[in-house]
């Protein structure tokens, strides 16, 4: 499906969900893509060399954790906005390839937060569990990193 891309910004703002989020500035029509992310934003560090940094607790706090290693921003001083989404399990955007192009589940209204399934990024994402807790049955089989 050819998908028509929203001309609305993203900006952050105060979430009600948990510190930052991710807002949309105009409305934001079903199926239209949203850009969140750049694709050349981000890098993964295995296990090893990330708890030997010392930048350790904030790849921790802020990477995208997996069984190997973490999934973080090039440079956490110029980082998508996309690396601030909340999670929701009914979130109001969503992704074909699990990676970086997401799309608009529903209607999104002006001033509406962004929101994905953290549950959907990675078959090893393991995050989630620090915020809510997710039976393993309910985590998707196969998925790539954003």
């Amino acid at each position: 499906m050819k998908r028509k891309t929203s001309k609305a910004f993203v900006y952050l703002g105060a979430s009600s969900i948990h510190g930052l989020g991710c807002f949309a500035d105009i409305d934001i029509k079903k199926d239209e893509l949203v850009r969140v992310w750049d694709g050349k934003d981000s890098r993964f560090i295995p296990v090893a060399r990330a708890h030997a940094s010392p930048q350790v607790q904030l790849i921790k706090r802020f990477g995208i954790r997996t069984a190997r290693g973490y999934w973080v921003p090039l440079d956490f001083l110029r980082i998508s906005t996309g690396w601030y989404m909340n999670h929701s399990a009914d979130p109001n955007i969503g992704s074909d390839d699990g990676d970086v192009t997401y799309y608009a589940l529903r209607d999104i209204e002006a001033g509406e937060e962004l929101t994905m399934d953290y549950r959907l990024m990675d078959e090893d994402y393991d995050n989630l569990d620090r915020d809510e807790v997710v039976p393993a049955a309910a985590r998707p089989k196969t998925r790539r990193r954003r």
